[in-house]
């Protein structure tokens, strides 16, 4: 049993594609700079919300912030109108006790920076953007099964319409991932070609 001092690290993996790439992370109270990953960070330390960047030859620099786990579930952080990690794990940091607010594991796909053809280009943000849609999706089925345990408002439900609540808390998931698909989008368009 720990008594006194720090409370231990409970570190979020941070993985990059390609996995040669280098990553550095930045919080409201503390950094890391850059190095190669995978590489793990303490986000407590570092104070959330924590930017990792990252950086390979031929990708264009990529970054991805690290939010707190949504707690105490999907649904009640949507209504609470919290940032998501769509790129980060729901599961707490290993050895971190189940209401951890610290991921398992944040993934940082970079975005491609020059290609042979538009065909290429295509293809790589149409994999980056089905990877991303999964990700928002898997957000919002767990939102939906949340909305639908007893104890949820039912105020402003009907048989074809979910309560105001569950509406209110999907709108924030939608326009986040609206928001998130927009810089894939503009990442897409200054991708050049060779």
């Amino acid at each position: 049993m720990q008594t006194g001092g720090p409370p231990a690290p409970q570190l979020t993996l941070v993985e990059a594609v390609p996995a040669d790439a280098r990553c550095r992370a930045v919080g409201r109270s503390g950094r890391r700079d850059m190095q190669p990953a995978p590489m793990s960070i303490d986000p407590r330390r570092l104070g959330f919300p924590v930017e990792v960047t990252c950086e390979a030859p031929g990708y264009l620099t990529t970054t991805e912030i690290l939010h707190p786990r949504p707690l105490p579930d999907v649904l009640t952080a949507a209504q609470a109108r919290r940032p998501f990690s769509p790129m980060a794990d729901l599961a707490p940091a290993a050895g971190a006790p189940a209401g951890s607010q610290v991921p398992f594991r944040l993934i940082v796909p970079l975005r491609g920076g020059f290609f042979e053809t538009a065909t290429d280009r295509a293809a790589f943000y149409e994999a980056l953007l089905d990877d991303r849609l999964k990700r928002w999706t898997a957000l919002q089925h767990q939102a939906e099964a949340d909305c639908s345990r007893p104890g949820t408002s039912r105020a402003g439900a009907s048989s074809t319409s979910p309560p105001e609540v569950c509406r209110r808390a999907y709108a924030w998931l939608r326009d986040q991932r609206d928001a998130d698909l927009r810089k894939l989008e503009i990442d897409r368009r200054r991708a050049t070609f060779r």
